[in-house]
């Protein structure tokens, strides 16, 4: 039988840290069961407190505890400090000082032992004398060891047991080597299922807390500044994205989405800066780490991966490997039956911080592969919408995350104040006759501010733009740490520590840099460090950590709590760039100079909010408009200055309506870009301008603007919306009266009975078929194409001219014909009632004409066929062969021949294949528009009543006229 060989370890500790030795006892224990066992080792753990006895020597008590732990003789001398550092011992400081110290000369002497010290970070108030001098001794040795070797810090006791759990197995791996006899098959696969269970207790610890603003994060010595998700998370909704052409979504719950097993299994997350992104993905590893299954969740930061080092896969191993407390533990998690497999979750945060829009792109496509070639592991993936094209990650369910909703935002509130009932009411009375705050409200990031602003200062301190109330939630913060009108020094500390901030916050933003080290800082802001720590900038940065929750460790030093955070300070640095006569670039034309950056959209716009001065906003606002127009726009949500006073004289100077259509796509492009609550002020005060301030005349222009409006429900059309104002809709009744009352205008409304006809035509064209049955309902139908007599008061579009008064009025786009109709109260007819009318109406014969099959009677019924001739028939013109005007069955004139005339659908070939059979109304979406009713100069066969021809709703042609419809009074 072989004898296991003993590993020494001795404890080196003050007297603070006995929660972490009892955690190294039990992480010594676990791994005796594990890689010690395998290795067939013993780990044994010496320390003073359980393994001296009571005695005296020459040299005090430490001559009576040296020979007990013989560190000379040990393998590792492990030590724990905290904010003590001891009693003075043989010539040092502290009896942890003299042991380590003997542990250095020891291996300096013989190569052993392997010496391991731990730093604990947590906070604990420091407050006598003794103790200042006490954590000042810990400093200054800390210190002076550094340059000496490797020591660790942790956060908590949790934080320690994970990392020596994980620096003992490395030990173990590293220094002893195999030996025989390897465990049988099922004492491995029981290995790993307690390797398994082992690491998803640290997941589970690693997901269970999130940061949260002021007096109520959690503040004990486990969990620091971190409040508990379960009480901080707010509940989100999702919203599958809506696609052109569909139906509004139903809201859904992420229970609903994410703990289920049906397909599918890969989903994109797209939601607005705040909206609560992170914190459901943090939440989302949490659930299913605590879950009754195996599940292993993996977060990843996609601005840490870097394509041209890694795969994803390795992407993916590589964070495993972080996670991991050991070998063991990796090589586990990475087995072929589990890794990206079933119960392996990916959680990708922040593909829109990848530093270029190329890399952004590739890592999309690379993203979508590994859903392709890994189907069974879950994947998730969180972005702002900056960052995501339409047509990015297809093959995923993707979703928007929606605001917060006024009981979601009450629940929240209610948690915030537990306990406050008379706080809860206020602040619920605040956001009740407040809008803007209310707004605000439903960003979960900014909802936190809020609570934490209205705790501090009540209503007063709640303000409407979110950079006015980022700017007054962290002076709160920093106040409450620097206290500055204690005296001339806190007030000295507090002023140093925002320019700190500013400083850092802009330097690594410029160098596209998520975490700041501390060697960094302490270049960045010497003078102010100095003053505050006597150059010791981690107590600087654990003392912002601490008591602001501003920033928070990372892997490369300390991070902001939140990119809105750091885009915050930075903008905060370039305003106060604009009157600083140092600088050669104000801080306006260096943010205008970044505004083509999608990662400076939330800079530029925070910085904008920022601004005071009507001027610079105005400098801000016409330096963005030639830049990034979409960008300008957006920047007006944010700044006190009237959109129109800022827009309007950009908007008088732009000529032709090509601009004027690229203004309306960009302020489209910006919607996604902005919170819901600020999407229908941002159009309605933009086209507003545009429509009504600028007394826009283009009828093309007017209508994308229409669509736009129609897309978020503001029903424009109605009284008091944009399109009823601009067209007078309150006077088209009077107008149509006063027109028919002028026999002049020719213009007369023939009602069309509904009924039931055949439309199209199975012997002739091939989008003239099938011929199918249509049902439609009585409606009004004019017995003319409208004139240009009718035309010369319409204040809209071009007018062509062409002809007399009495000629139909041609050359009209069909954005002028569909509005002139509207002016009068009226619309343009459907194909399908075209069609019917021509035929007819309920006397319609399935005949290309409505008279019968006849060519030779055509003659005596419409204008066609005079190629000669330069202009339309005039609309009542008698036809020589009969002396009468071409009136149809139902009265109607010309409505074969003289000229094409516009319907309002849009053109499909195939349209008839899945036309409605009641009342239909073309599809939804198209490139161009119908024409009906051939002209003077086509033959026979282009004038028949089933003829059908397209063009876009921009051409004009001296050929092309229209005539009014209106539903059947």
């Amino acid at each position: 039988m072989q004898t296991k060989r003993a590993l020494r370890i001795v404890l080196s500790s003050p007297s603070d840290v006995a929660d972490e030795c009892r955690a190294l006892e039990g992480v010594i224990a676990e791994l005796n069961r594990g890689v010690a066992h395998e290795r067939k080792v013993t780990l044994e753990l010496t320390h003073w407190q359980t393994d001296a006895y009571p005695g005296f020597h020459p040299d005090g008590p430490q001559g009576v505890i040296d020979p007990i732990l013989n560190i000379q003789d040990c393998d590792i001398l492990l030590a724990i400090f905290w904010k003590r550092f001891g009693t003075p011992a043989k010539g040092a400081a502290s009896g942890a000082e003299h042991e380590i110290r003997t542990a250095i000369k020891a291996r300096q002497d013989s190569g052993r032992p392997w010496i391991m010290i731990y730093f604990k970070e947590a906070d604990r108030p420091l407050k006598t004398p003794e103790e200042l001098r006490q954590y000042a001794a810990v400093l200054e040795f800390k210190q002076e060891i550094s340059p000496l070797g490797l020591f660790w810090t942790f956060e908590d006791t949790a934080d320690f047991e994970r990392k020596v759990r994980q620096h003992l197995t490395h030990y173990i791996l590293d220094h002893i080597h195999p030996t025989a006899g390897e465990p049988t098959t099922a004492s491995s696969a029981t290995r790993v299922q307690e390797l398994i269970r082992s690491h998803r207790r640290n997941l589970q610890h690693k997901f269970s807390t999130i940061h949260l603003f002021g007096e109520k994060r959690r503040r004990s010595i486990d969990a620091g500044d971190m409040a508990d998700i379960e009480h901080g998370f707010v509940p989100l909704h999702l919203l599958d994205w809506r696609e052109e052409n569909r139906p509004p979504a139903v809201p859904l719950d992420i229970d609903n989405v994410f703990f289920n097993d049906t397909p599918p299994r890969h989903f994109l997350l797209r939601g607005l800066p705040g909206s609560g992104k992170t914190t459901l993905l943090r939440y989302l590893a949490h659930r299913y780490v605590g879950a009754d299954s195996d599940c292993i969740p993996v977060y990843l930061r996609c601005k840490s991966l870097d394509l041209s080092e890694a795969t994803l896969e390795n992407f993916v191993q590589q964070q495993l490997n972080q996670d991991s407390d050991s070998p063991e533990i990796f090589a586990a998690l990475c087995a072929q039956e589990r890794f990206l497999e079933k119960n392996m979750v990916l959680l990708f945060d922040g593909l829109d911080e990848i530093e270029q829009a190329e890399t952004g792109n590739r890592i999309a496509a690379e993203l979508e592969k590994l859903g392709r070639k890994y189907p069974r592991a879950k994947i998730i993936v969180a972005s702002r919408p900056i960052a995501l094209r339409q047509g990015d990650f297809a093959q995923f369910r993707r979703f928007d995350v929606l605001p917060l909703t006024p009981a979601m935002i009450q629940a929240y509130v209610e948690k915030w104040f537990a306990g406050e009932p008379e706080k809860i009411a206020a602040l619920e009375q605040s956001l009740a006759q407040r809008r803007r705050i209310r707004d605000l409200a439903a960003n979960p990031f900014l909802l936190s501010m809020i609570c934490f602003t209205f705790e501090q200062g009540g209503d007063a301190a709640l303000l409407e733009r979110r950079s006015d109330l980022y700017e007054e939630c962290t002076q709160y913060l920093l106040r409450r740490a620097y206290d500055p009108e204690s005296s001339a020094s806190a007030k000295s500390n507090y002023e140093h520590t925002i320019e700190i901030l500013k400083d850092v916050s802009l330097r690594f933003f410029l160098w596209k840099e998520d975490d700041f080290p501390v060697d960094h800082v302490n270049v960045i802001g010497r003078a102010a460090l100095s003053a505050e720590t006597l150059g010791r900038p981690e107590d600087f940065l654990n003392r912002l950590e601490r008591e602001t929750g501003l920033i928070q460790r990372a892997k490369e030093g300390f991070t902001f709590v939140h990119r809105s955070l750091w885009e915050y300070f930075t903008a905060l640095a370039l305003r106060d760039k604009i009157n600083d006569p140092r600088r050669k670039l104000s801080g306006t034309n260096f943010v205008i100079r970044h505004a083509a950056n999608p990662d400076w959209e939330e800079v530029v716009r925070l910085y904008a909010g920022l601004l005071q001065d009507h001027k610079n906003v105005v400098e801000l606002v016409n330096g963005l408009w030639n830049l990034n127009r979409p960008l300008a726009l957006r920047v007006t949500t944010e700044v006190k200055t009237p959109a129109l006073e800022l827009l309007k004289p950009l908007i008088d100077q732009e000529e032709g309506n090509q601009s004027k259509l690229l203004l309306i796509d960009s302020l489209e492009q910006s919607l996604h870009l902005i919170a819901p609550t600020e999407q229908q002020k941002l159009v309605q005060e933009t086209l507003d301008i545009l429509l009504i301030k600028c007394a826009e005349r283009d009828c093309e222009v007017i209508y994308h603007g229409q669509e736009l409006l129609e897309r978020l429900g503001m029903q424009p059309l109605q009284p008091g919306g944009l399109i009823y104002e601009l067209f007078d809709l309150d006077h088209a009744a009077e107008r149509q009266q006063k027109l028919m009352r002028d026999p002049d205008n020719h213009f007369e409304w023939i009602e069309v009975e509904g009924g039931e006809f055949w439309m199209g035509d199975d012997e002739h064209e091939p989008h003239e078929r099938p011929a199918h049955q249509v049902k439609l309902n009585s409606f009004c139908l004019a017995k003319h194409p409208v004139t240009n007599r009718m035309q010369k008061d319409f204040p809209f579009g071009d007018k062509c001219g062409h002809g007399g008064d009495d000629c139909p009025a041609v050359g009209n786009t069909w954005f002028e014909a569909h509005y002139f109709c509207l002016w009068l109260g009226g619309r343009l007819p459907t194909e399908a009632e075209w069609e019917y009318a021509a035929r007819g109406g309920k006397k319609a014969k399935r005949t290309q004409y409505y008279f019968g099959d006849a060519v030779e009677e055509l003659p005596k019924h419409a204008w066609f066929g005079d190629t000669a001739r330069r202009q339309a028939h005039a609309v009542n013109e008698p036809n020589p062969h009969t002396g009468k005007e071409n009136l149809n069955p139902l009265g109607l004139a010309n409505m074969l021949g003289n000229v094409w005339e516009w319907c309002a659908d849009w053109y499909d070939s195939d349209y008839y294949d899945e036309s409605p059979e009641e009342n239909p109304i073309g599809p939804e979406t198209g490139t161009q528009r119908v024409l009906r009713g051939g002209s003077w100069d086509y033959n026979p066969l282009i004038v028949r009543c089933a003829y059908r021809i397209r063009n876009s709703p921009t051409y004009r042609n001296y050929l092309m006229g229209f005539r009014c419809a209106q539903d059947s009074r």
